[in-house]
């Protein structure tokens, strides 16, 4: 239920090959306001944020450069080999992130207000514990059939191993479970231009201006 001392609130998430992105730039360029979590966490690692010190004061200065900055493959490396490590990580930048998204909404002076959180499903729990306030859950969806091969098709133009990209939607929620956790879901297996259409009908819907 939304509060009247803050705008709406609606998180729009994804698997890897569903065109979150793309639905994210329309938002944007219909001039709605979006918070991107990944971005909150890129800025979080970055010296002189509060996030970059829990990260060093609890793994220690050897995951530390020249630079002072975090090697975030030295981090992988420790927390992907130890259970308890990648959990203490995790709480850290969840924390972290829904501060920052708080602080966000907060400040937001517009009805709406859109957050980008690519693996909120996967996440869901650990960012409600920590304070996360929303009001409604868009998925982009396609199915199965096409998130693989849209994988494939980027993975080999980028001259990675497809089988290496494909092996990342095991480690989500399947496409089809998600349909079933949210309150609306964008199917984008489509034009741009039909996916422009389900977002200003959604807008529309819900009589968000």
């Amino acid at each position: 239920m939304k509060q009247n001392n803050r705008p709406r609130v609606i998180i729009i998430t994804g698997s890897i090959g569903t065109g979150k992105s793309t639905a994210v730039n329309i938002i944007m360029e219909m001039g709605y306001k979006v918070l991107d979590s990944d971005k909150i966490v890129h800025d979080g690692y970055k010296l002189g944020r509060k996030m970059h010190y829990e990260v060093v004061d609890y793994f220690g200065d050897e995951i530390i450069n020249c630079n002072g900055e975090i090697n975030r493959k030295k981090l992988g490396k420790i927390v992907f080999s130890n259970k308890s490590s990648l959990e203490k990580l995790n709480e850290i930048v969840h924390r972290f992130v829904v501060k920052e998204l708080i602080l966000g909404i907060k400040k937001c002076n517009e009805k709406i207000i859109f957050l980008d959180i690519p693996l909120l499903l996967e996440e869901k729990d650990n960012l409600e514990k920590y304070g996360l306030i929303y009001d409604e859950i868009w998925l982009v969806y396609v199915n199965s059939d096409i998130q693989k091969e849209r994988l494939r098709k980027r993975a080999i133009s980028e001259n990675k191993n497809p089988e290496d990209v494909l092996n990342i939607i095991d480690k989500q929620i399947s496409i089809e479970i998600k349909k079933t956790m949210v309150d609306e879901v964008i199917f984008n297996e489509g034009t741009i231009e039909e996916l422009r259409k389900q977002i200003e009908e959604l807008l529309s819907k819900g009589q968000i201006s």
